[in-house]
């Protein structure tokens, strides 16, 4: 059970939107780094909804530093990249590995326990994180019907691990089941 242990996130919620920003900056927490696919919104997403771009340019004026990784490469989004351009984003962030979770580190010129990352994934996003030292907030993905190829394989056993490592149901990702999980607890009228 050990190994698993950096894959546990620090946080769950639902969405980025659900997260509690104003304890991380009681907590100490200056600088947020986002996945982008399924965390800011769909995977392959050509630009930001409205309220994800005003929740980003809120948490900037409240005074984090933003900073956002990325395994995508990028390309075909010339319209996300102008909405991002006021902080910096790499690309191809090979995440889980470190090495560019250390360079937004210092582009955003902070520290570890001073820094967030906020992903939909455990196996790319939290695990790089914890490796890094980060605190880490897993978000459920914003539509699981959108992910990648590799995603879609990824996200059956990122349930039993979620639940393995939290106690928690995973069934974060999927509406529809969550509704239906819902109506079957539910009392009788």
């Amino acid at each position: 059970m050990k190994p698993l242990r950096a894959l546990r996130p620090d946080e769950i919620a639902p969405s980025i939107c659900e997260i509690d920003y104003e304890r991380l900056w009681r907590t100490g927490y200056r600088a947020l780094i986002f996945d982008i696919d399924n965390t800011l919104g769909e995977w392959g997403c050509r630009a930001l909804s409205e309220p994800t771009e005003i929740l980003l340019r809120e948490l900037a004026a409240r005074g984090f530093s933003l900073g956002f990784l990325s395994n995508d490469g990028g390309q075909d989004r010339p319209r996300l990249k102008e909405q991002l351009r006021a902080w910096p984003v790499l690309w191809r962030a090979a995440k889980p590995r470190t090495r560019h979770y250390k360079n937004m580190l210092e582009l955003l010129k902070t520290t570890e326990t001073e820094t967030v990352m906020i992903g939909d994934q455990l196996f790319t996003d939290i695990w790089g994180a914890k490796r890094a030292g980060l605190y880490a907030i897993f978000v459920a993905p914003v539509s699981p019907k959108t992910d990648s190829v590799w995603a879609k394989l990824r996200r059956p056993l990122e349930r039993v691990v979620l639940r393995l490592l939290t106690g928690k149901d995973a069934r974060y990702d999927d509406p529809d089941e969550r509704e239906h999980e819902d109506r079957k607890s539910a009392p009788p009228h």
